[in-house]
């Protein structure tokens, strides 16, 4: 289990519970950056492109304890780095399906998205798109951001188990229409829930019946 970006472990714990009743063992890690972990080379979050080695680790210990299978589950930031492990890891094969609420799964668009709720100074217009590919050009040269290698929508191959997608349709943080994408791309391994009136990561507040108990049924599919 991968939390998402400037939280902690604890945002798994609505998880847990479903997990403990489906009688299958979890483990919540961390990864660099985290409070009381040591911090990335640059200081800074790389949105997957270095945290899903954290990940393999992880795996790599579960595997190590007499794991057969593992199932990902990315929540937010986290599902970009668990779309970062299928893509580079060589332990991608062990897995047994994926779970991925309000997933980041293209850095560009969540720019893009935040964009477009703000306005520019003194005028009532949001900022206009070559203002904000500017800005992702200019934090490409200083800060080093590969902005293709953090769209895992550009080559979602990486999706090769059944995939569980939670989101919240009025997410205002990251795009739904992201994991829309994903569905279309891979209609045949990707199964997209929405959740009415939920921002991000709260499709569980919205309506936990359903949440839990599609994530119930996934956990009982893939593990069977």
């Amino acid at each position: 289990m991968v939390h998402g970006k400037g939280t902690s472990r604890q945002e798994m714990l609505r998880l847990l519970s479903v997990v403990h009743a489906a009688g299958l063992p979890a483990l919540v890690i961390t990864y660099r950056n985290d409070e009381g972990q040591p911090a990335d080379s640059r200081g800074q979050y790389r949105y997957g492109a270095t945290e899903w080695r954290d990940l393999d680790g992880a795996v790599q210990y579960a595997l190590g304890q007499g794991a057969t299978a593992v199932v990902p589950v990315g929540i937010s930031m986290g599902g970009g780095i668990v779309a970062s492990f299928l893509q580079h890891s060589p332990l991608a094969g062990r897995t047994a399906g994926v779970i991925l609420d309000a997933p980041m799964l293209n850095l560009g668009s969540v720019v893009d998205l935040g964009a477009a709720q703000r306005r520019l100074p003194l005028l009532p217009l949001p900022i206009p798109a070559p203002l904000t590919a500017t800005a992702q050009w200019l934090a490409g040269r200083r800060f080093g951001v590969n902005w293709p290698e953090l769209n895992y929508l550009r080559d979602p191959t990486w999706v090769r188990v059944r995939t569980l997608v939670l989101h919240g349709a009025d997410d205002t943080l990251v795009p739904v229409a992201d994991s829309a994408r994903l569905a279309a791309a891979r209609p045949d391994l990707v199964t997209l829930l929405r959740f009415p009136g939920a921002d991000h990561v709260e499709s569980w507040n919205a309506n936990r019946s359903r949440y839990e108990q599609a994530v119930r049924g996934f956990l009982t599919t893939v593990a069977r």
